[in-house]
């Protein structure tokens, strides 16, 4: 686990130094190898402040990009670790990107669920159609029967 760590270690120093040197695309490679590395080794506190700084940097290579799980997951990881310096860089980074109002241009990550098109929700009138009927003792207008036991109360429910 340890030689995991001081790899992925390594590979974050070499993005970092690759992307002060203005190489974007060696910076990018070595911080997905050193992801790669981190999701290798059992969750512990130097695991999570190197992912929390691994994302970061991520995201700082490349703040334009078309979405922001870097910075969410670098905020997340660097909100759950104790070390000082990731979470006010985390929190910076955040602020900046919540002022400039780039979280609300950006397109939803792929994959995301998306609410459906109003013309599926409004009926023909344009109001919202109620749901349909379920069961058979809901469609008779009688309340269907609970099943399983009621928390917190002692013995049976009265009869209704």
């Amino acid at each position: 686990m340890r030689e995991l760590l001081y790899e992925a270690a390594k590979h974050y120093r070499q993005g970092n130094v690759l992307a002060e040197g203005g190489d974007a695309r060696g910076a990018a490679v070595a911080f997905e190898a050193a992801l790669r590395e981190l999701q290798a080794v059992r969750p512990q506190r130097m695991r999570d402040v190197l992912l929390a700084q691994v994302y970061l940097s991520r995201h700082q290579l490349n703040p334009e990009a078309g979405d922001l799980s870097d910075l969410r997951f670098g905020y997340a990881y660097a909100r759950s670790t104790a070390e000082p310096s990731v979470r006010s860089l985390a929190e910076r980074l955040w602020n900046e990107t919540i002022s400039s109002g780039r979280h609300l241009t950006l397109s939803a990550p792929k994959g995301a669920r998306r609410p459906p098109p109003r013309s599926v929700l409004e009926g023909s009138e344009g109001r919202a159609e109620s749901a349909p009927a379920t069961s058979a003792a809901s469609a008779a207008g009688r309340p269907a029967k609970r099943s399983g036991r009621r928390r917190g109360g002692r013995g049976k429910a009265p009869p209704s």
